[in-house]
C-alpha cells in the first residue's frame, strides 16, 4: 500500500512550481517549497524528468529513462528469437501465424518489460495501480515519444492508472485480452547483498503486491490463451496449487507459463 505521508512534491526550478502544484493536487501530496527531512522521499521535477529521490541517500533520484546509450544498445540487440521474454509470451508464434495478440502488462513497474514488448512490434496496455509510479512511467513515456526514434515504439504502448484486478474484472468477453503478463513484487529476503535501488524504493513508497495470488487468479479466468508470471528463479509458484502449464528458467529469473 502506497504510504503517502512519507512523501511530498518539490520542484527543483522556480519555471516548474505551477506544474509541481497541479502534480501535487492531483497525487494529493503535500508541495513544498524547501526540502524538510519531515518528508523521508521526494517526487523531483526537474526541467529533465521527474524522480523519486530517497532524501537520507547520497544516490541519484529513480526516474524511467528510455533514451539512454545503454536502453538504445539494447534495443539494437533485441529479437524474438534471443529474448526470453518473448519466448514465454508466445510471441515467435504470433508472427508466424501473422496474429496481432491484445497483450496486458498487469503490473507495469518500471515498465521496462512493457518497453520491450512495444519495441518487438507489438501493442500493449500496461497497468500500474500507484499513482506515484504511474507519474514516472508517464514521465518517461513522454520523453521517449519525442525522440524520432522511440515513436515507433511509443505508439504501440497503452498506460492505465488502475488497479488491474478491477479493470480486468470490469471487461466485457470481446474485449478480454489474448495475453497477461504479471511481475508481482514480494516482501525483502535477508540476503548478503541488497537489492537494487529502485526495488528499495519500491519496496518503501508502494509496499508488496499481497493480493498477487488473487490477480493470478483473475488473469486466468480472464485471458484467451496464457498467463505468463515473472518469479525469481528458486522461488515457488506464485500459487501453489496452481502449477503452471511449464516454465523457462534463465539465471535470474524464471517465467511460469499458464495455457488457455
Amino acid at each position: 500500500m502506497q504510504m503517502k505521508s512519507n512523501i511530498a512534491v518539490y520542484s527543483t526550478t522556480q519555471d516548474l512550481v505551477a506544474y509541481a502544484k497541479t502534480l501535487a493536487e492531483h497525487l494529493q501530496l503535500p508541495l513544498l517549497s524547501h526540502t524538510e527531512e519531515h518528508y523521508p522521499y521526494l517526487l523531483l521535477v526537474t526541467p529533465e524528468y521527474i524522480g523519486l529521490k530517497k532524501q537520507a541517500s547520497t544516490s541519484q533520484p529513480v526516474y524511467i529513462d528510455f533514451l539512454t546509450k545503454k536502453w538504445r544498445l539494447r534495443l539494437r540487440k533485441l529479437s524474438i528469437k534471443n529474448e526470453a521474454l518473448a519466448r514465454a509470451l508466445g510471441l515467435k508464434n504470433c508472427l508466424k501465424n501473422q496474429s496481432r495478440p491484445t497483450i496486458v502488462d498487469a503490473t507495469g513497474g518500471l515498465a521496462r518489460d512493457s518497453f520491450i514488448i512495444a519495441s518487438l512490434g507489438f501493442d500493449l496496455i500496461l497497468l500500474e495501480r500507484s499513482p506515484i509510479i504511474y507519474t514516472l512511467i508517464h514521465d518517461g513515456i513522454k520523453r521517449a515519444e519525442r525522440d524520432p526514434g522511440m515513436h515507433h515504439i511509443t505508439k504501440r504502448l497503452q498506460t492505465v492508472q488502475t488497479d488491474a484486478i478491477i479493470w480486468l474484472n470490469q471487461l466485457k468477453d470481446q474485449d478480454k485480452p489474448d495475453i497477461i503478463y504479471i511481475d508481482p513484487m514480494f516482501p525483502e529476503k535477508k540476503k548478503s547483498a541488497l537489492p537494487k535501488k529502485e526495488m528499495l524504493i519500491f519496496h518503501d513508497i508502494v509496499g508488496d503486491d499481497q493480493d498477487a495470488e488473487n490477480l493470478l487468479y483473475t488473469a486466468l479466468t480472464c485471458a484467451a490463451k496464457r498467463v505468463v508470471v515473472k518469479r525469481p528463479r528458486l522461488s515457488n509458484y506464485l500459487k501453489a496449487s496452481c502449477a503452471p502449464s511449464f516454465s523457462l528458467t534463465g539465471s535470474s529469473c524464471r517465467f511460469d507459463i499458464y495455457l488457455k
